[in-house]
């Protein structure tokens, strides 16, 4: 079962606990849920294990300890006390910054790393740890770039027009510009910040990746931000983050092993599913620009086909092609000796035994 059910059934079934005095039975739990009864017994016992102050009443009853949020720095509600748990772990790709540091900051005071005797965070939330979690791979470290965040978030609020150095990721140069940021925006899926901003260099709105900036100062200039400027009608027709001049209707078909995951999600705001028999999917929506979409469909490999338009189809078979060529070439000699020592091990124990026989 996905992470996200779990959690989201623990979420519901301790503020269902929290807001009843006298607490409900297990079955009925699971009709207010619509769920199977040996599931929510297993999430009351999970949660239990983990701590939570809940209890059995002789009539069946699951409910909360009565007066447990009163031993707490001050009243905190279970599933408010859930939610911040979840919350900082899922500031994890913001490490580094301002946000992630008083989050911190606030966890600590909630959860003391020696329990005390008034108070049950102690032991509730290292608990939590073990049917809560996240992890983030591809997150950027932003504590070298705290310098750099702390003056955007300076030019943010005061309006103040920045002078910096960028590196143009795509062209491989740095360059140097003045810009007016209007909001920093952070992007779940790729985990990474972003400013939105006029560059005076280019005459538009641009958007900025935080870790790409190498230097930021601030000037005695200041600016006013467009009247109805929003990150939503920005990013209406983008792809992820990314915006271009011209739109692009884009349709794909994605087979049978993929359909079920790629439909769950939504990829845009425009988009449009059709199921069609046998269990593929067509995908199709209106983006601005198709540069994290070409990363998007070459995700996919062979799952995805380019309908619509021809000249992005050419494009994916092109680099698609380029990538069967350079997999299809041999390994060089020095290869053997990049590979892990565990395979070389076997690689050579197999070798062996074949000149045995």
């Amino acid at each position: 079962m996905p992470r996200g059910d779990q959690v989201s059934r623990f979420y519901t079934l301790v503020l269902d606990l929290a807001r009843s005095k006298h607490g409900f039975t297990a079955a009925v739990l699971a009709r207010r849920r619509d769920l199977p009864v040996r599931t929510v017994y297993r999430d009351l016992r999970a949660l239990e294990a983990a701590g939570f102050p809940i209890t059995s009443t002789p009539t069946k009853r699951w409910k909360f300890i009565d007066g447990w949020d009163s031993r707490l720095p001050f009243p905190m509600p279970a599933g408010q006390l859930l939610a911040l748990h979840l919350a900082r772990d899922l500031m994890r790709p913001l490490r580094g910054t301002p946000i992630a540091g008083e989050l911190d900051e606030l966890y600590d005071r909630l959860s003391p790393v020696q329990p005390s005797e008034d108070s049950t965070q102690g032991e509730l939330f290292p608990r939590l740890r073990r049917i809560l979690s996240t992890r983030s791979q591809l997150a950027i470290d932003y504590a070298a770039h705290s310098a750099v965040l702390e003056t955007l978030c300076r030019a943010c609020e005061t309006r103040t027009t920045l002078r910096a150095v960028y590196y143009a990721e795509i062209r491989g140069e740095l360059t140097r510009r003045d810009i007016d940021p209007y909001c920093l925006h952070y992007d779940p899926q790729l985990e990474a910040i972003y400013v939105f901003a006029w560059c005076h260099l280019r005459q538009e709105i641009r958007t900025f990746a935080v870790h790409r900036f190498r230097q930021a100062a601030m000037t005695n200039k200041t600016f006013t931000a467009p009247i109805g400027f929003s990150v939503e009608a920005y990013l209406r027709r983008a792809f992820r983050i990314w915006r271009g001049e011209n739109a692009a209707q884009v349709r794909l078909l994605i087979d049978r092993e993929a359909a079920g995951w790629v439909s769950e999600r939504l990829w845009h705001a425009s988009q449009q599913i059709h199921r069609r028999p046998g269990g593929a999917c067509e995908l199709s929506f209106t983006v601005d620009s198709t540069r994290e979409l070409q990363r998007f469909i070459l995700q996919l490999g062979a799952a995805a086909e380019v309908l619509q338009p021809d000249w992005l189809r050419q494009q994916i078979a092109e680099e698609q092609a380029k990538a069967a060529s350079r997999n299809q070439t041999k390994p060089s000699k020095g290869s053997l000796r990049k590979m892990p020592a565990q395979k070389r091990q076997a690689k050579a124990k197999w070798r062996a035994g074949q000149m045995a026989k």
